[in-house]
C-alpha cells in the first residue's frame, strides 16, 4: 500500500467547474468547503469521494465556476415590485420629488438577482475525480520523498546503536581496569586484592548492563522499518514506536555514565526527533 503525506495539492478543470484541492497536516480528515450556494446539495456526496481516497489531513476545497458555465440571470420580480412600491410610498409620504427608477433595485441585488447555472453534473463530477486523483499523487510523491529521508535517518541510528552495543560489550574489562587505577593511586604502594577488584568491577557493570534496553531498541526498529515497508496509514503506529525507542534510548543514558556511551545516545535521540518531525506529515 501507498504511503501518503498529508501536504499536497490538486486542480482539474472540466466544462464550466473548476475544482482546486489543497491539503494540509491535521490529527484527523477535515474537509471545508468553498462553493456557490447551488452546489451545495452536492457537498455529502464530495465528502464520500474525499473520504474514500484520504483518511488525514486538512482538505480545503475549492470549485468555481469557468467561463464555459451557461448561467441565466433570475430575476424575482414579485421583491423587486414591492420595493420600488414601498420606495414610492415612502417618497409620497415624506412629500419627496424623487423619482423612484430600477437604478434603486441594484442596493437590493442580492435579494432579487439569483445566477441560475445549467448544472451539468457529469462536468462537475468529472472535475472532481480528476481533482482528487492529482491530490492523490501529489500526496504519495511526498510520501515516497518524506520514507526516503526517514530510512536514511534510520540507518544512521542502527550505527550508532552497533557502536553502543560495541561500547557494552566491552564494559566490563573498562570497569575493571578504571577500579583498579583508582584503587592504586589511593592506596600506593598497598596490595590491593585482584579478587575484590573483579567482583567490585562486576557488580558496576551489571549496573549499568545496558544490553537488554540495546536488544528491545533495535527490536522496535526492525518494527518500524517493517511498518514503512507495508506502508498504509502509518502515521499514528510510528509515532507510538517513537515514543519506545526514545524510552528505551533514555534508560541507557540512565543506566551508563560512560562518556562515549552518552555521546551516542545524545545522538540517537537527535536523529529520533529526526524521525518524529518527519512522520508528522504521514497520513
Amino acid at each position: 500500500m501507498e504511503i501518503q503525506s498529508m501536504t499536497g495539492y490538486g486542480e482539474a478543470e472540466e466544462g464550466g467547474f473548476k475544482v482546486e484541492l489543497r491539503s494540509i497536516n491535521h490529527r484527523f480528515l477535515d474537509i471545508h468547503f468553498k462553493m456557490p450556494r447551488f452546489l451545495m446539495p452536492f457537498e455529502m456526496e464530495f465528502r464520500n469521494m474525499l473520504k474514500r481516497n484520504f483518511q488525514r489531513g486538512r482538505i480545503d476545497v475549492s470549485i468555481t465556476l469557468t467561463d464555459k458555465a451557461e448561467i441565466k440571470i433570475i430575476i424575482n420580480e414579485k421583491i423587486a415590485e414591492d420595493i420600488l412600491s414601498s420606495l414610492d410610498n415612502i417618497n409620497r409620504k415624506l412629500s419627496l420629488h424623487e423619482k423612484t427608477s430600477l437604478e434603486y433595485l441594484f442596493w437590493f441585488r442580492d435579494t432579487i438577482f439569483f445566477q441560475e447555472p445549467d448544472i451539468k453534473e457529469d462536468e462537475l463530477f468529472t472535475a472532481m475525480e480528476r481533482a482528487i486523483e492529482n491530490l492523490r499523487r501529489m500526496r504519495i510523491q511526498e510520501g515516497e520523498n518524506l520514507i526516503k529521508d526517514i530510512e536514511m535517518i534510520i540507518h544512521g541510528i542502527q550505527n550508532n546503536l552497533d557502536e553502543l552495543e560495541s561500547l557494552s560489550d566491552n564494559l566490563l574489562q573498562d570497569k575493571y581496569v578504571q577500579l583498579k587505577e583508582r584503587l592504586k593511586a589511593l592506596f600506593e604502594d598497598a596490595e590491593i586484592d585482584e579478587t575484590r577488584i573483579i567482583q567490585e568491577a562486576a557488580i558496576l557493570a551489571e549496573k549499568a548492563d545496558i544490553r537488554e534496553e540495546i536488544t528491545r531498541f533495535r527490536s522496535h526498529l526492525e518494527q518500524l522499518k517493517n511498518i514503512l515497508t507495508k506502508g498504509g496509514i502509518i502515521g499514528r503506529r510510528i509515532d507510538f514506536l517513537l515514543q519506545e525507542l526514545l524510552r528505551e534510548v533514555n534508560t541507557i543514558g540512565s543506566k551508563c555514565a560512560d562518556y562515549e556511551v552518552a555521546d551516542r545516545v545524545v545522538k540517537i535521540k537527535t536523529e529520533i526527533e529526526k524521525v518524529r518531525e518527519q512522520i508528522q506529515n504521514i497520513q
